[in-house]
């Protein structure tokens, strides 16, 4: 069985790969402040609440944003799985060609991205992922990385508005939002909702006109699930990254 794990800022998302399908996952809060003793203690509870053995875990790869928590669960790996984690960057083989001007600046989370696109859609991608930062990756008809927007995430543009004003309250995320609101908390669900929407619908225009052709449009990420069905022409994929990292996984493996 394969382990898959993306550390990202905010979360950090476990896959179980077995039969070429992802069977299970789970998503741990990422705490760079946590050692490797209480980050192993709640591995085996996870282990335990989804009833996998650590003896079926055969291989592990990782994409990793925060090294701190990348370095612990690489140590990790060897001493509860007895396996050496593939860490995504430089090293492993990806299969994807980099058209930036410095592609050891791309995350770990990009190419997982952009490799999980290519597999599963081809080329001529426009791929957004909304988690703890907007990214919005082009991938060209050759199938090459292409280029990046990266904007705060929706969490990251609530808590800015809250904490860096007097006035406004501190409010949770919704999956719908008035246009205009008439109160506060309406207010600002719709600014961060329908802006988030507007962000993403105007980027994919403009990246087309900019290359000239359509893209297939794909969404994926934690945030997205908020602002999905106002996207009807995006492809949904909230496995995208997951499904990056088993491709890449496949590539190296002996």
């Amino acid at each position: 069985m394969l382990l898959a794990i993306d550390v990202g800022n905010s979360l950090t998302d476990f896959g179980f790969f077995a039969d070429d399908k992802l069977l299970n996952s789970y998503l741990m809060d990422s705490d760079t402040k946590r050692s490797e003793d209480e980050t192993r203690a709640r591995l085996l509870l996870m282990f335990q609440s989804l009833d996998i053995e650590l003896s079926e875990i055969d291989e592990v790869i990782i994409s990793s944003v925060v090294p701190s928590i990348g370095t612990i669960l690489t140590s990790l790996s060897q001493k509860l799985f007895g396996v050496k984690a593939k860490v995504i960057g430089p090293g492993l083989k990806n299969g994807l060609k980099m058209r930036v001007d410095n592609p050891s600046e791309v995350g770990a989370d990009l190419i997982a991205d952009a490799v999980g696109g290519k597999e599963r859609y081809g080329n001529s991608l426009f791929i957004a992922d909304l988690g703890t930062a907007s990214k919005y990756l082009y991938i060209d008809e050759d199938g090459a990385y292409s280029g990046l927007a990266i904007a705060p995430g929706m969490k990251l543009s609530l808590d800015a508005l809250s904490s860096g004003t007097a006035a406004l309250p501190e409010i949770s995320l919704s999956k719908k939002a008035k246009i205009y609101g008439k109160n506060t908390v309406d207010c600002m669900a719709s600014g961060i909702i329908n802006g988030t929407i507007y962000q993403v619908r105007g980027f994919a225009e403009a990246y087309e006109k900019a290359v000239g052709h359509k893209l297939t449009k794909i969404l994926t990420g934690g945030n997205a699930e908020y602002i999905k069905d106002e996207l009807p022409e995006f492809i949904y994929d909230k496995d995208l990254l997951m499904e990056g990292l088993y491709a890449i996984n496949l590539k190296n493996r002996k």
